[in-house]
């Protein structure tokens, strides 16, 4: 006689249509999480019937609290965008008793794709994304087991919620405005521009449109990138504002005829206006300089960036409220699924790195 299948939680799941979250609470006992009486003996009533074990406390030093805890995946810290994200992740995760675990790829498909061996099989609250998944399919299967969110620009193809920033819309508006300064010349500088990488090539599509619109020559903008091989063999730490850097350096030697930098990002501004600087030229008098993320150190008074807000800190706290309104959905009562798409409007920060172009 063969041995009998040992019954789990998604079994009980799958049997009374409610979240694997759900079952393991209830079954768990989970302090600080209600249901409702009826769901409470429908769980009850399916794991009697099944013939299910609880081996909580066997497993408890290694599986606690796991159905209460969000993992969040991002490219690297060195950047103050990602842990602005993090910090409202984590604010608002605490309202709903989640806990916080975060992971770093240094947007590596391959580390990526070990990660997603070890979540498909954890029963996790949820996963945030701070970065387009490179492996699309994967995270559509995830999606199917637990709630997950991107925060950006959402790639083709996703079956996931997401807060999303249209980033052709933010090219577009700083194209616009640097345009109507009378900048005719633009470079733009940023990291490798690859097909994964769908925000900086949104950007960098919503300049060439700005010009388009307004029946400029789009050959008149110069984009100014790395190979994917130069861009590794910089330090981490400091990655972005080193681009930044390294290209404006590279623009100068060139001789470039363009009177503004736009940067794919305020790191990567930084990174421009140090270069200018230590080249003896002034902003913006000589050169205008813009970024994009609107980040802590672009507003401070010695350097006052021209940028793009997005409402870094709001869509944190957006991610996490879609997670727990999905399980509170579900709690409740069964659902069609459903696709969540939250979009933030970028607005134009105008301050002391543009004006108009040199004569």
């Amino acid at each position: 006689m063969g041995k009998r299948k040992k019954i789990t939680t998604r079994d009980i799941a799958e049997y009374t249509g409610l979240s694997q979250s759900t079952v393991s609470m209830i079954l768990s006992h989970k302090e600080n999480v209600s249901f409702s009486k009826e769901t409470q003996d429908i769980v009850l009533q399916a794991a009697k019937k099944l013939g299910y074990k609880n081996e909580i406390h066997k497993s408890k030093s290694s599986q606690k609290d796991l159905h209460q805890t969000i993992v969040v995946i991002a490219p690297h810290l060195s950047n103050s965008y990602y842990a602005t994200l993090i910090h409202s992740i984590v604010y608002e995760a605490k309202k709903h008793n989640y806990s916080v675990f975060t992971i770093t790829t240094m947007r590596n498909a391959q580390q990526e794709d070990s990660y997603y061996e070890l979540l498909s099989n954890l029963d996790l609250a949820g996963i945030i994304y701070l970065y387009p998944p490179t492996k699309i399919s994967k995270a559509n299967a995830l999606f199917k087991r637990m709630p997950v969110v991107s925060i950006g620009d959402k790639p083709q193809g996703s079956r996931f919620d997401s807060v999303e920033l249209n980033g052709v819309r933010a090219g577009h508006l700083m194209g616009e405005y640097l345009l109507n300064l009378g900048h005719e010349k633009i470079t733009f500088i940023s990291a490798p521009v690859m097909g994964k990488e769908i925000s900086r090539i949104h950007r960098y599509e919503g300049l060439i449109h700005a010009f388009e619109d307004q029946g400029k020559d789009v050959q008149n903008i110069q984009l100014k990138t790395m190979s994917l091989a130069q861009y590794e063999s910089i330090q981490t730490e400091n990655i972005e504002y080193q681009v930044g850097y390294e290209l404006t350096m590279e623009a100068l030697e060139e001789g470039t005829d363009s009177t503004a930098f736009l940067a794919n990002n305020d790191m990567t501004a930084l990174g421009v206006l140090s270069a200018l600087k230590s080249e003896g030229y002034k902003v913006p008098k000589d050169f205008s300089v813009a970024g994009f993320d609107n980040i802590l150190m672009s507003s401070l008074p010695d350097i006052s960036l021209t940028t793009i807000e997005h409402a870094t800190f709001l869509k944190g706290k957006e991610a996490v409220d879609i997670i727990y309104k999905k399980h509170l959905k579900n709690n409740t009562q069964k659902s069609h699924p459903y696709i969540l798409r939250l979009e933030y409007e970028p607005e134009l920060i105008i301050r002391k790195t543009t004006g108009k172009p040199r004569k």
